[in-house]
């Protein structure tokens, strides 16, 4: 019988969970369920990845033993100051997990302290053994599973590696044809926008098997410094694919083909470029010599466009020029992985210089949050007199606050059905079946059974709450030990107590904000507008000394940040809320949000003092004027997302564009104009791209946030 993949997997959990009870068993540790905790939680599609996560329990369990034992030496009769220095470190763990990298280290540094600390008891007298007992059983847990998963059916991230990489690179190939086909008309932006997010995805998905492989496979270690090349130039042409589509905004009304005759050869022939990136990553073999491809513009048709289309042409044109010689690069890193030539220096970081400290506010009130349903668990605890679970209440309320800190669009509501489940199934088995049971032989089948199936039935990554939650709760609520003692009061008081872990996450969650998507998103978008708006006044202005503008800092850091935030809010946007009932129209207002963050790089970089002084200030109340409007159009979006009408502001744009290019033919044609050299003359034409291209991007912002009812999302409803 050949076994499909998620039996063998759930055949190595079911062993490894089985021989580490066995061994915790016989060596009569107590709590062998922490054991069974590692092998559930770190038993994942491939070796590398397990050992990542391995490592990363053990080593946070290994920080929160020494914090465990300093919050108890410290506070050994202070229950107000013990409890908040354990819920400070627990948010401050929560806080160090918005970062995805060592993400799953900050969950067991932050839990496992707060497990250690709850469970030692008020005076701490137990805490040593507590703490030795968990580091132990985690080691168990996590060499038992290792071993099960290297000698049994092993699976190499390797073997996975390199279809992901053509994936990845398939994905880029279909977003850049997309792209050009959009400059053509012969797309859709929803189109676009449908294969970056397929682009996204790809890219996560490479990255993590990249990791792993790195950790499991000999071949990928071996030629580590080749993948990190990889890795960070197929990221810089992915940028740049971002970059060229946004540029394409301004070009609607360029007729794109007859200033640019060579356009469709161009776009042919950067598109075979990447199937031969493609097939070299499948071992074909490497062309020795690789031609730039130009992108030829007539100067003749491209001089009598008017000021603004000159400038958005030359825009597109650099942006062309950075993605051709990114392709490049990313070709030179294939043939260097494939081995037929020297593996190119990854590029040197840039210097750090001094910078300003950012506070990341989403995960700030993550933090809060956790630390909110803790001190409600802790005050229950003490003044709810016979409360249900007691301790356990306020332990199992930093581990589960923490994840749902790190997933605010998982409602709370929708934990309970699988806890409930969970506890009803692990219950069933432990007050008629393990009863029955008299040796090991037959507790080894039933947790082997038990965890098969489990592992089996919720084997897709979007099933891993219910597969964390089966397990855990039935190894909780089994309490295997060397001694075995079976009371009804276990099963019914774990199904007390997670109706009240519910019911307390659902208050913490309202703190410090409301769960609700709609309100994050106008609350985001809110401060996305006033970080815009801040940024845009302090466009000219002269930096003062040598340390970093920490305001300044952080409205970049937002600019940055918030439209991925905004992305995932709407994937869980209620239907009814949207026009149709359809996600379209809100994610279309992201993609406009994404296109402005964009242009407003573009804007802050662009160089106006790079300008003869004369040609500054013949502009200047121009620019002024243009500046303000939209500074004021800021103020009025971050009150009110739609409160701007597209066809009022593109009109008002138009007469704006129409009197700016007649002040420019003004002041070039007079006798006594103002000459600009080439350099000037690209930088102009810059600042122009830059001005033209951010107003056009708030103008297809308008067009798409006039789809959406603003009015009915500010209304009060329950979740």
């Amino acid at each position: 019988m050949i076994l499909s993949r998620t039996a063998k997997e759930s055949l190595k959990t079911a062993l490894a969970l089985v021989i580490a009870y066995a061994i915790a068993l016989s060596m009569d540790w107590d709590r062998p369920y922490w054991a069974g905790f590692a092998v559930a939680f770190v038993s994942l599609s491939s070796i590398g990845q397990s050992l990542n996560k391995a490592a990363l329990r053990m080593a946070g369990t290994l920080l929160a033993v020494p914090m465990a034992f300093l919050l108890l030496a410290l506070f050994p009769q202070e229950r107000w100051l013990f409890m908040l220095g354990l819920s400070l470190w627990v948010g401050f763990c929560t806080y160090m997990a918005g970062v995805a990298e060592r993400q799953y280290f900050w969950i067991c540094a932050g839990f496992i302290c707060a497990l250690i600390c709850i469970d030692a008891g008020p005076g701490g007298v137990n805490a040593f053994d507590i703490a030795i007992l968990r580091a132990q059983e985690t080691g168990l847990g996590i060499l038992v599973y290792s071993l099960v998963a290297s000698l049994l059916w092993p699976v190499r991230s390797g073997q996975q590696l390199d279809a992901s990489v053509q994936q990845y690179m398939a994905a880029e190939k279909a977003f850049y044809h997309a792209t050009h086909d959009q400059l053509l008309g012969r797309a859709s932006a929803a189109d676009v926008q449908e294969k970056l997010e397929q682009g996204l995805q790809a890219q996560r998905q490479f990255a993590a098997l990249l990791a792993a492989a790195t950790a499991d496979t000999f071949e990928v270690w071996e030629s580590k410094q080749a993948w990190q090349a990889f890795q960070q130039q197929s990221a810089a042409v992915s940028r740049s694919l971002s970059l060229w589509r946004g540029s394409l905004a301004g070009l609607g009304e360029v007729e794109f083909r007859q200033v640019v005759p060579g356009l469709d050869q161009a776009g042919i022939k950067l598109e075979q470029r990447f199937s031969d990136i493609q097939a070299m990553l499948g071992d074909a073999a490497y062309a020795a010599s690789l031609s730039p491809i130009e992108l030829t513009v007539d100067r003749e048709q491209a001089r009598a466009l008017p000021p603004f289309q000159q400038a958005e042409l030359a825009a597109a044109a650099e942006r062309w020029r950075e993605l051709e010689s990114g392709t490049r690069q990313l070709f030179q890193c294939v043939a260097a992985l494939q081995g037929q030539i020297e593996a190119p220096e990854p590029p040197a970081a840039a210097p750090a210089g001094k910078r300003a400290l950012v506070i990341d506010i989403e995960r700030l009130g993550g933090a809060i949050s956790v630390m909110a349903a803790m001190w409600i668990a802790y005050l229950a605890w003490i003044y709810v007199p016979d409360l249900p679970g007691g301790s356990s209440v306020v332990m199992m309320s930093a581990p589960l606050g923490m994840n749902l800190a790190l997933m605010p669009q998982l409602p709370v509501i929708k934990m309970l059905k699988p806890l409930m489940l969970s506890v009803l199934a692990a219950g069933l088995i432990y007050i008629f079946i393990m009863p029955q049971l008299s040796t090991f032989l037959g507790l080894g089948l039933l947790l082997f059974i038990f965890t098969f199936a489990v592992t089996y039935l919720f084997a897709a990554p979007e099933q891993a709450l219910g597969k964390a939650f089966g397990l855990v709760l039935f190894l909780a609520i089994a309490s295997i030990s060397n001694d075995q003692t079976y009371s009804f009061l276990v099963v019914s008081t774990n199904a007390l107590v997670m109706p009240i872990l519910v019911l307390i996450l659902l208050i913490a969650e309202q703190i410090p904000r409301s769960p609700l998507p709609e309100k994050n998103f106008q609350r985001l978008l809110a401060r996305y507008f006033r970080s815009s708006e801040a940024l845009l006044a302090a466009i000219g202005r002269q930096a003062t000394g040598s340390a970093p503008d920490r305001q300044y800092a952080r409205h970049v850091y937002e600019i940055q940040t918030l439209p991925k935030k905004l992305r995932a809010w709407t994937r869980v946007m209620p239907p009814q809320l949207l026009p149709g009932g359809k996600p379209t129209a809100i994610a279309d207002v992201v993609t406009d949000i994404e296109v402005l963050s964009l242009r407003l790089n573009d804007l802050m970089k662009a160089d106006a003092q790079a300008l003869p002084p004369p040609l500054i200030e013949a502009m200047a109340a121009e620019f002024r004027a243009w500046h303000q409007e939209i500074l004021g159009i800021f103020r009025r979006l971050s009150k009110d997302p739609g409160a701007i009408d597209q066809s009022s502001f593109r009109a008002g744009l138009d007469r704006a564009t129409v009197h700016m290019e007649d002040r420019i033919r003004q002041i070039l044609d007079r006798p006594d104009r103002i000459r600009l050299n080439e350099e000037q003359g690209v930088d102009f034409l810059q600042l122009l791209a830059a001005y033209r291209g951010f107003a056009g991007a708030l103008a297809e912002y308008a067009g798409s946030a006039t789809a959406i009812d603003w009015p009915s999302w500010r209304e009060e409803r329950f979740a």
